[in-house]
């Protein structure tokens, strides 16, 4: 046992050596200096309170000393305090006191204060300046307890952090050398908070890979419960002078040339070539990989040169192979010197490992690193031209972007290539063995391409001998959750197996409903630039994916109705399968044809998409399952589902994916089901329902937005101003001719209205009756604004509608009215076709 625990550890050592190359990855002599940092001995001892101010931290340190941390050049850029401290967070907007306040778990707190004894900082700004300011520091013998702080963070930096800030320090240092307005960080274990750390960034939190967007300003806690993102936006001088300006990256990529070449042990060896322009003066271009991926060996061809030069990277060694998806390996190339802005250049990435592909058994695999299987320079902002070139065992298939050039059989290794000649945000691929259908339809211009898979996964063998271990009554298979928990340890009636997927039906039943979400999206949005779209099965049972002309769907899309019901799946499993399809389909116009700005408008994406998968149902199923479609959408808005309050009064969809907290965990989900109910009210206040085409007036709407947004990323504010170019009078609420109203109420506010009515309709003569009662609103604030529709219930569920009742505020309003109906009403009540979301 020792002799191969010893044989293992030698061979991973050799393996290292072959693919990381120490001295060349990890050899910049700046950087190994970042990593090395401990305190040298220099203190500066307080002699007084002193105070920093951070943006919206204000930093009080009334005793104690700092201990300087060793130079790096002629710089200091770190240090760590030992004494009584505090410092405090006064949010630079109410939304982000609101979010603040409610992960604290305080109702109404106004600002966070956090008293620590120990501080860890590192800093590119005026840090090192305003220390200097109290006087000579005195050399000392090393403080055990200082360099014990710095050790301790270079372990929650490895194992809670998960993101090698030192990356961010090294670009103020190399690209902007003299900085005075750079990074600062601080680090603390404090009274209140796990593990705290502040950023200020003048760049935006995404330059430390912590968030996403131009915000300057963040508080993260680590922790395995109460850990996110506490605090994040932009500086409080921008938020004042209503300004917000996006992430800049430095680099922009122009083309991707990636060569791929899996083996049977599913090992993913490749080399991907980047064109890059220089967007600001550069030097450490910083990569995103799947940590599993490690680097061999980076390779710089400056514009106009044909040589390849050998320089320096960054990635973190490892000692456990297995911790590489739960450590920090940020990725970054050095260049071997600055790259002035506007200049062009390449870098030739060549890496290796493991876990991109996940062997599910049959000769089916799921792809695990979805958007770093390839370094790249950062994805659905940046778009980019691709050539792909996968070698791949013989007799398994590439599903890749962009249009197949050629394919042929070497040897053992079969060959395809393909290119995307339009720039877009991300590449991906499917593997395994297919048997493929295709058909183009005329009507939209575009082929589409379904794959299924040929062989049985893992999972379907598992069930399958479950059933059959349950009809035997034998226990249950290990690890599995049947159906139904009687079944446990009894013979039950049922099948003894789920069968096995028909796979011509599978593929003819995926392809209409592809078309149908084609047409239905070009109809509604304009046509999509893609010669062909491939929708293929993936091993994965609990998420779709799409990407550009490629879609990934669950395998529980494929199986029957009867085999799901077999399964036990029903309720959300059910409606989330029968509309999957139609919901990735709609990110080939919202996610891929145009983006999004950041975090805060990926509702434009998610968001759309849901809106668009309801709005195939009503083509496909009529307005009666549209109408189901959105009845639970309300109930997931309005309900609680773990949160202490509806996941509406969380917060507002432009806080995006950062609405999910350890309070309400599934209240991200917002940008999804309220996004989309935003577009469907917006719909439905524009529809016309006497008019030749009712959405006209919408269709003339999004294509406009498709149009002037195509390859762009838009805000919130972008399709806002588009709103308002198609300005119709029952938008016109105010006035004065602005769509203020309805995204203060709805898209950056919280409250959802109380509908409730008292009516009643009397036959008066001919088809003539008298309605009368009261419709009230409740729960909204004074200036709320609300159009109310009213309703008659006719036979067969037909609805005919009759008017709308304009609310400001809660309140109730009286009905005497005489129309025209075919027939005796079945009832009289409001908001027939969910035009308003609202509470019953």
């Amino acid at each position: 046992m020792k002799f191969s625990r010893l044989a293992t550890r030698l061979a991973l050592a050799c393996w290292w050596i072959a693919t990381a190359g120490h001295a060349a990855g990890n050899g910049d002599t700046t950087y190994l200096a970042l990593e090395a940092l401990a305190p040298d001995g220099r203190q500066v001892t307080l002699t007084e309170p002193l105070r920093f101010e951070r943006d919206v931290f204000s930093f009080e340190f009334e005793s104690g000393t700092f201990h300087l941390l060793a130079p790096v050049g002629d710089r200091t850029v770190g240090a760590v305090f030992l004494g009584k401290g505090s410092y405090k967070l006064s949010p630079a907007c109410e939304d982000e006191r609101r979010h603040l306040a409610f992960v604290m778990g305080e109702t109404g707190l106004e600002t966070l204060t956090e008293r620590f004894s120990t501080l860890v900082l590192f800093f590119a700004d005026s840090t090192a300046d305003e220390l200097a300011l109290l006087g000579e520091p005195r050399q000392g013998a090393v403080d055990a307890q200082a360099k014990t702080a710095v050790e301790t963070y270079f372990r929650w930096q490895k194992k809670e952090i998960r993101a090698n800030l030192l990356l961010r320090l090294l670009s103020d240092l190399y690209d902007t050398p003299g900085i005075r307005s750079g990074v600062f960080y601080a680090v603390t274990d404090g009274e209140n908070l796990p593990l705290g750390l502040v950023v200020v960034d003048p760049q935006g939190v995404e330059a430390s890979r912590l968030g996403d967007g131009g915000e300057d300003s963040g508080l993260w806690v680590f922790d395995s419960v109460k850990g996110g993102p506490y605090y994040q936006c932009h500086a409080r001088n921008d938020i004042e002078a209503n300004r917000k300006p996006p992430f800049k990256s430095r680099i922009d990529a122009r083309h991707y040339t990636v060569e791929t070449e899996i083996g049977k042990d599913t090992k993913l060896t490749g080399t991907t070539t980047m064109d890059l322009t220089a967007m600001a003066p550069v030097r450490v271009v910083p990569l995103s990989l799947f940590p599993n991926l490690r680097v061999a060996s980076v390779e710089l061809r400056k514009d106009g040169e044909t040589d390849w030069t050998p320089v320096a990277w960054v990635q973190k060694e490892e000692s456990d192979y297995n911790d590489f998806l739960t450590e920090d390996s940020d990725t970054a190339v050095v260049l071997p010197e600055i790259q002035p802005k506007g200049a062009t250049f390449s870098l030739r990435v060549r890496y290796a490992g493991d876990k991109v592909l996940d062997d599910r058994g049959g000769g089916t695999f799921a792809v695990g690193a979805r958007t770093s299987w390839y370094p790249n320079a950062g994805i659905f902002k940046d778009t980019a031209t691709f050539d792909l070139t996968y070698r791949v065992p013989a007799g398994n298939q590439v599903i890749s972007v962009g249009q197949l050039q050629s394919a042929k059989t070497e040897g053992d290794r079969e060959i395809t290539v393909w290119k995307e000649a339009s720039p877009i945000r991300v590449a991906g691929f499917n593997y395994g063995k297919f048997k493929k259908l295709e058909r183009t339809d005329d009507q939209v211009g575009i082929r589409l391409e379904v794959f299924t898979g040929t062989g049985t996964p893992d999972i379907i063998r598992e069930i399958n001998l479950f059933f059959s271990s349950r009809s035997r009554g034998d226990g249950s298979l290990v690890g599995s959750t049947p159906a139904d928990d009687s079944a446990i340890g009894g013979v039950q009636e049922g099948p003894s197996s789920i069968g096995k997927l028909n796979a011509e039906k599978i593929a003819d039943s995926t392809l209409a409903d592809g078309m149908n979400a084609l047409r239905v999206g070009t109809a509604y949005f304009g046509p999509l630039p893609n010669q062909s779209v491939a929708i293929t099965q993936q091993e994965a049972w609990n998420f779709g994916q799409s990407w550009p002309s490629l879609i990934f769907m669950p395998y529980t899309s494929y199986l029957t109705g009867t085999q799901r019901k077999d399964l036990g799946m029903g309720g959300g499993v059910t409606e989330f399968i029968d509309s999957v399809g139609y919901h990735e389909m709609a990110h080939q116009w919202w996610g891929h044809h145009l983006g999004w700005g950041s975090y805060r408008d990926q509702w434009l994406s998610e968001g759309f998409a849901e809106f668009s998968s309801g709005l195939t149902v009503q083509h496909t199923a009529g307005w009666d399952k549209y109408l189901e479609f959105w009845k639970r959408h309300r109930d997931q808005i309005v309900g609680k589902v773990g949160s202490p309050v509806p996941l509406h009064e969380v917060g507002p969809i432009t806080r995006g994916w950062r609405l999910s907290t350890h309070r309400a965990p599934g209240a991200g989900f917002m940008i999804y089901s309220k996004g989309a109910f935003v577009l469907h009210m917006l719909r439905m206040l524009m529809f016309e329902p006497a008019a030749s085409d009712p959405d006209a007036a919408f269709i003339a709407l999004m294509k406009d937005f498709t149009t002037t947004y195509a390859g762009k990323s838009p805000t919130t504010e972008d399709f806002k101003a588009t709103v308002e170019k198609h300005m119709i009078p029952a938008l016109n609420a105010t006035g004065n001719g602005k769509i203020d109203w309805f995204f203060d109420q709805w898209v950056y506010g919280t409250e959802v209205p109380r509908l409730t009515s008292d009516l009643k309709a009397k036959k008066l003569s001919g088809d003539e009756y008298q309605v009368t009662g009261t419709v009230r609103v409740a729960d909204v604030s004074d200036d709320f604004l609300v159009l109310v529709p009213l309703y008659a219930e006719l036979s067969r569920g037909r609805l005919a509608g009759f008017g709308n009742l304009a609310f400001k505020g809660s309140g109730e309003k009286t009905v005497d009215v005489t129309i025209k109906l075919p027939e005796k009403p079945r009832r009289i009540f409001v908001n027939g076709k969910m035009e308003v979301l609202a509470k019953e």
